[in-house]
């Protein structure tokens, strides 16, 4: 065996407070609640020593976190400082073989940071990664998902963002100011653990009174900056959908779900196009968008639709084909890329298309917008 192998074993023997073991030794194991943990300076059967389970908690929060504060672990396990700072020589130890380094306690705390290469490094650059990740998510998708998302320290809105050493950025407009949206989702997502039916009132279609819905909530959507709630509805014995944020009124628990009724297969929940639900008998359609040249790539590469039909022409244009029971919602997307698009087929969502660009038209002249 090297000798570098044997100097690891023996740390990692020092972590875990037991010197070297014989290789019939049970495997060392974490306490969950209620579990026992033996006394300092011994074992249990396979009970791991107070000092064992210091140590790896130790190395494990200086794995995912980089800094510890002593005052606080010293207080959560009970121990002594000079207890502390032992247990933190020997992670240090080990820390250093797999290429950590642990800084010594300054200002009441220690750090961890990787050195120059291996697998230290790619730990240390995943983890930074995460953060940067989540705290995007918790960006673009505000509330209510940014409640659920670690933030990192905000930055003064008037000062200008730094850009770190990464390759990948992200630029996406943030959700600001509703806090009801976070409000409903909250309750709904409480109904829904419950297993109870949801109230609460919606607006009218196309007017601006609320009526009472009941419904047995199914998911929440968030989807082009807006979440959306799929449930049954009761009263209209089928699957619909809710934006949250027409929600008139706080919902609320009705009564228990006596069986939860599964998803029908026709209602894809992943599919950025043709989320409108409708039945197993609704009518859907195959409408054609074709893209030009500066987009066609990049809408064929990404997948709106489970079942969408993308080519690229050789000419370097593209065609996209999805298949929905709402045409005008495959014809607003295609607007989204102005003239870069065009609502080619079939000859119905061409004449929607038209339609939907004249009552543009005629409410940038007028001045009003579109009822």
């Amino acid at each position: 065996m090297r000798r570098r192998d044997k100097g690891l074993r023996r740390r990692a023997a020092n972590v875990g407070g037991m010197g070297e073991r014989s290789p019939a030794a049970s495997p060392l194991r974490l306490p969950v609640a209620g579990a026992q943990v033996a006394p300092e300076g011994g074992e249990t059967g396979d009970a791991p020593s107070a000092s064992t389970v210091r140590k790896l908690t130790l190395l494990v929060r200086l794995m995912r976190q980089g800094r510890v504060r002593m005052e606080q672990f010293v207080e959560e396990f009970g121990t002594s400082e000079r207890s502390f700072k032992r247990d933190l020589k020997h992670v240090r130890e080990l820390a250093g073989e797999a290429g950590f380094t642990i800084s010594p306690v300054r200002e009441g705390a220690v750090t961890m940071a990787a050195q120059s290469g291996g697998l230290a490094l790619q730990v240390d650059q995943a983890r930074r990664d995460l953060d940067q990740l989540l705290e995007t998510l918790a960006k673009v998708l505000g509330e209510p998902v940014g409640r659920r998302l670690p933030r990192g320290k905000r930055r003064d809105d008037a000062a200008p963002a730094t850009m770190a050493r990464r390759f990948l950025h992200f630029a996406f407009p943030e959700l600001i100011g509703d806090r009801w949206v976070a409000d409903v989702y909250d309750a709904l997502e409480q109904i829904w653990s419950k297993g109870a039916y949801a109230r609460f009132k919606y607006p009218k279609h196309g007017g601006r009174g609320g009526t009472e819905r009941f419904v047995e909530p199914h998911a929440v959507i968030a989807r082009s900056g807006r979440y959306y709630l799929i449930a049954y509805d009761r009263d209209a014995k089928g699957w619909r959908y809710f934006a949250l944020d027409q929600i008139i009124s706080k919902p609320q628990a009705a009564g228990t779900v006596a069986a939860r009724r599964e998803l029908p297969a026709y209602i894809r929940p992943d599919d950025c196009i043709g989320m409108i639900i409708g039945d197993a008998k609704t009518k859907r359609i195959d409408v054609s968008v074709e893209l030009s040249v500066k987009i066609a790539r990049s809408v064929v590469s990404r997948r709106w639709q489970h079942d969408q039909i993308a080519t690229m022409e050789p000419d370097g244009t593209g065609r996209i084909t999805f298949h929905v029971p709402d045409v005008e919602e495959v014809v607003r997307w295609a607007f989204g890329f102005g003239d870069a698009a065009r609502v080619v087929a079939p000859p119905e969502a061409v004449a929607i298309a038209a339609r939907m660009l004249d009552q543009m038209r005629r409410s940038i002249r007028s001045g009003a917008p579109a009822p």
